[in-house]
């Protein structure tokens, strides 16, 4: 056998259980989709891009995985590998060596898996092996083989069609059984757990390779320093990386690129997507959206802090706050009840209840500037665009629509007029009416 080893995965089948407009191999197993951690084992033990074969309208798969994969279309829409090797598909580097054969709806199935499987091909001198195991269900359905031949046998088998079927609907299990015929030597790789090679052809599979990638990933981090008080009832997606000493308690859902830093205390009920957290931060029942929050910082209970945000550290926003493509300096407060939005917040203001940043005009957003030191009071509104100075004060219940200069109070609200009286003559008057 030579040393060159390639991969070809199978996303040509369709999986009418899904009842699905998207392809089978598309659907998301804990943030990726099912055909990305194919392709990812793949990746770890071929020496070239994988061949992703595929049957159809493939614009999403091909969309989706650009330039990462070969695309090769089969002509017919069965598992075939025999069209794949058809001499004009098949490259200089895949005309001898070890090739791999696998379903693209497994997601599953890992890399050390498929590199002990070569180590077993090699060590025995295998023309063709398949990988089975024990399975810890009843039942073998769900189950997709994995394969691994040698690329000469495979292309002679191909060639001379002993089965007397058509090459384009020569299926890997169809080699198989050529190469025994021929006499060449196979063997089977066995593995301890079979859910590697569980494949994907209805929700229920689905929600089983989600299961088991939960707890893969979650076990994951907690070797690596996380504390995660209860793994059944935490989401954590395969892209997340968090710090050692953070501790994340039930029902938090951390999804995409989320990225946490060490020593974070992350209360029930948070949803993360795509969000940047520093060092120290507490979070409590928040939503936080392709935003970064600094270190030692505190958001919620009831905070959403809205994609484009970037809030320093030792700052406080408290509940039901909303941010939204807003900048907050360094140990500023916004603690309650609050909006946010095309705002930039310097270091150390307090921003009192019921603020609202008006950005928006009913045609254009627009932004509100505030500088360091600045304290607004409780149920006032910046009509932006407006800027606050360094060491302003805005007084409660004002509305601010021009620009307050360094170390002034800004007044903007109606006289208070107090009439004497006003409430005996009106419980009068509704006497007299009666």
């Amino acid at each position: 056998m030579g040393e060159n080893v390639s991969a070809v995965i199978l996303a040509t089948d369709d999986a009418p259980a899904m009842q699905s407009a998207v392809p089978v191999v598309l659907h998301p197993v804990c943030g990726r989709s099912i055909l990305d951690y194919v392709v990812n084992a793949a990746g770890q033990v071929a020496d070239s891009r994988p061949a992703v074969v595929v049957h159809g309208d493939s614009s999403r798969i091909r969309e989706h995985l650009g330039e990462s994969c070969r695309i090769v279309d089969s002509a017919e829409g069965k598992q075939s590998i025999g069209g794949f090797f058809r001499m004009e598909e098949c490259t200089e580097e895949e005309s001898c060596g070890i090739l791999f054969v696998l379903a693209g709806n497994m997601p599953l199935i890992q890399g050390a898996t498929l590199k002990g499987m070569l180590r077993f091909t090699s060590e025995n001198h295998l023309t063709a092996a398949v990988l089975s195991g024990e399975s810890p269900e009843s039942g073998s359905n769900g189950i997709s083989p994995v394969y691994c031949f040698d690329i000469r046998a495979l292309r002679k088998a191909v060639r001379e069609g002993q089965t007397g079927m058509e090459q384009e609907t020569c299926g890997p299990e169809d080699i198989l059984r050529i190469l025994k015929a021929a006499g060449e030597r196979t063997g089977i790789y066995r593995i301890r757990d079979i859910r590697e090679v569980l494949s994907v052809s209805d929700r229920f599979c689905l929600s089983r390779a989600e299961t088991e990638m939960r707890r893969r990933i979650n076990e994951f981090h907690m070797m690596r320093g996380v504390t995660i008080l209860d793994p059944s009832a935490t989401y954590i997606g395969a892209d997340v990386r968090i710090g050692k000493d953070t501790v994340v308690y039930p029902g938090n859902v951390l999804e995409g690129s989320t990225v946490l830093g060490s020593g974070c205390l992350l209360y029930p009920n948070n949803r993360l997507q795509n969000a940047e957290i520093a060092d120290g931060t507490t979070l409590q029942s928040s939503v936080i959206l392709d935003s970064r929050i600094g270190s030692a910082t505190t958001v919620g209970p009831y905070a959403y802090i809205r994609p484009g945000s970037r809030i320093g550290d030792h700052v406080r926003i408290g509940d039901f706050v909303e941010v939204k493509n807003s900048s907050i300096g360094e140990k500023t407060k916004v603690s309650h009840l609050t909006y946010i939005g095309d705002a930039d917040l310097g270091q150390e203001i307090n921003v009192g209840c019921g603020v609202v940043c008006v950005n928006y005009d009913g045609k254009e957003k627009h932004r509100t500037v505030i500088g360091d030191h600045a304290f607004v009071g409780c149920n006032a509104n910046l009509v932006a665009p407006v800027e606050m100075e360094e060491h302003t004060f805005v007084a409660a219940g004002s509305t601010i629509t021009e620009k307050v200069p360094a170390g002034a109070l800004a007044i903007a609200r109606a006289r208070q007029v107090n009439k004497r009286g006003w409430v005996e003559k009106r419980e009068q008057k509704k006497t007299e009416e009666k």
